[in-house]
């Protein structure tokens, strides 16, 4: 008995070795598993796609790391505050030399470490009277005093030229700045006088701070 074959594409056709089920077995069928091949590859892809979507955001740029310059004043500023400071130096007696640059280096110092300068300043007035080549009595040199005893090896192992302006305020600056940060602005100034526990120490310290108070208070703001 003759089998006959179905195809939509080919209908009804006979089988065996006739041309038109020879057609059909090389081409239509072929073609049908190029289309069950294709479904199938699209499927996967698809599969993968939702599984694993690509993003077309933009990502968002990594944080920089920031260097203090960004955040210190700008030139136009720095230089107002140079010749506010200046005029705070010349307005009491003080050593006058070398007052632009003594100025412009507590400036610096103290955008720095992030204090007031005109802080810095009133301490330059009470210590030295921004004297450069001042020494004390007690072993302090320098416009910002540095007490060799307590502060001599720091400045020997950091190479810090006490004699030289910028290097003594910027100690002077960062050793301030160290007391505050661990109190407040004014236990700050007395233990930068050198305050401890003792009676006779405490009122010299409390003596200092009103000097310094003094000063300050009087001094318009930047």
């Amino acid at each position: 008995m003759q089998s006959f074959a179905f195809c939509n594409r080919c209908r009804g056709m006979k089988v065996g070795w006739n041309r038109r089920y020879v057609r059909h077995s090389l081409f239509c069928k072929e073609l049908l598993a190029k289309t069950i091949k294709s479904t199938v590859l699209t499927g996967l892809l698809s599969s993968f796609v939702f599984a694993f979507p690509v993003s077309t955001a933009v990502a968002p740029a990594l944080p920089q790391l920031v260097s203090w310059d960004v955040y210190a004043a700008s030139p136009d500023v720095d230089a107002k505050k140079t010749t506010v400071i200046e005029k705070m130096l010349s307005d009491h007696d003080v050593y006058r030399k070398h007052l632009p640059r003594v100025a412009h280096a507590i400036v610096v110092s103290s955008n720095k470490y992030e204090l007031d300068p005109r802080l810095v300043a009133s301490i330059v007035i009470v210590e030295s009277s921004a004297d450069p080549f001042a020494v004390s009595d007690a072993g302090a040199v320098g416009v910002m005093q540095i007490h060799l005893g307590t502060w001599g090896d720091l400045a020997d192992r950091e190479n810090i030229k006490l004699f030289k302006i910028e290097d003594n305020v910027d100690l002077g600056v960062r050793i301030l700045h160290d007391y505050i940060k661990g109190s407040d602005v004014w236990e700050g100034v007395a233990r930068y006088r050198g305050k401890t526990d003792a009676p006779e120490s405490q009122a010299t310290a409390a003596e200092y701070v009103q000097k310094v108070q003094r000063i300050y208070g009087v001094t318009p703001k930047i």
